[in-house]
């Protein structure tokens, strides 16, 4: 008990990562059952090999919240919502059109490469996917990192607000930023009586 923490503390913090594990595992599962739904419903393939085109996408959605704010350019930090709508729908009409380009010979060599549970077990050829069609893989990486920075909302990060405490000194002012006051002239004046 001196030396460290006591046992107990250690498995309630072991029952939180296994929670915070589970959770994390069934979001991630959903997500992938909605963009295998999506996709099959516009007419694309989605398969595992598709998972390293998603990569740049998920490294910047978990530097964002390290960083305590939105990643992206300023241009884009200064769009309206309905900039954002027109700029992300043009994206998403490129990103269809330029899928099928990437995603077919990715999926052709996943299936030359016996990429998925096999007879030898789960085998995923990363080498061969990025080498089917890297410049489509590249677009269409571009293209799955852009639509997350327009679609992204704009969060201002909150800085602390500075309340001088009560019955403190009066903050230092500059000359320079107090306003000018009138001179008095240097004769007396002698419409006062003494």
């Amino acid at each position: 008990m001196f030396a460290g923490r006591s046992r107990s503390d250690k498995e309630a913090e072991q029952d939180a990562m296994m929670k915070v594990m589970i959770v994390f595992g069934g979001a991630l599962l959903l997500l992938l059952l909605a963009l295998n739904a999506v996709f099959t419903a516009v007419g694309l393939q989605f398969g595992w090999w598709s998972a390293p085109v998603f990569a740049p996408l998920f490294i910047w959605l978990l530097a964002c919240p390290a960083c305590n704010r939105v990643l992206r350019p300023v241009e884009l930090d200064g769009l309206r919502w309905r900039q954002r709508l027109c700029g992300a729908g043009v994206i998403v009409v490129v990103l269809w059109v330029c899928w099928p380009l990437w995603a077919g010979p990715a999926a052709r060599a996943w299936r030359a490469a016996h990429g998925g549970a096999g007879p030898s077990g789960l085998s995923y050829p990363v080498g061969v996917i990025l080498a089917a069609s890297p410049v489509a893989m590249g677009m269409v990486a571009f293209l799955l990192l852009a639509l997350g920075m327009v679609l992204a909302p704009r969060i201002r990060p909150r800085e602390p607000e500075h309340t001088r405490p009560p019955g403190g000194p009066e903050p230092l002012r500059s000359p320079l930023a107090t306003p000018r006051r009138a001179d008095r002239p240097r004769w007396p004046d002698h419409t006062r009586w003494p």
